[in-house]
């Protein structure tokens, strides 16, 4: 089941028509919801990019191909 939620938001025209410039196929919705995933995407990408090299992981490739050839 897929939950919505109506909300007001007092945007600036200029946001929503440069918005609807890139997206005219889209209605406002539709085009606010997808600026909302992209950047919800790219924020989470960004974060993995700052944790990187902040935690070690241990490679058990090889381990893993070895017990493979054995079954």
């Amino acid at each position: 089941m897929i939950w919505q939620m109506r909300t007001t938001l007092d945007l600036s025209d200029d946001i929503i028509e440069a918005l609807k410039a890139r997206h005219p196929e889209l209605s406002k919705t539709e085009a606010i919801e997808l600026a909302i995933r992209q950047y919800l995407t790219r924020s989470a990408a960004e974060r993995l990019r700052e944790l990187a090299g902040t935690f070690e992981i241990a490679d058990v490739s090889g381990d893993l191909r070895a017990a493979d050839r054995h079954t």
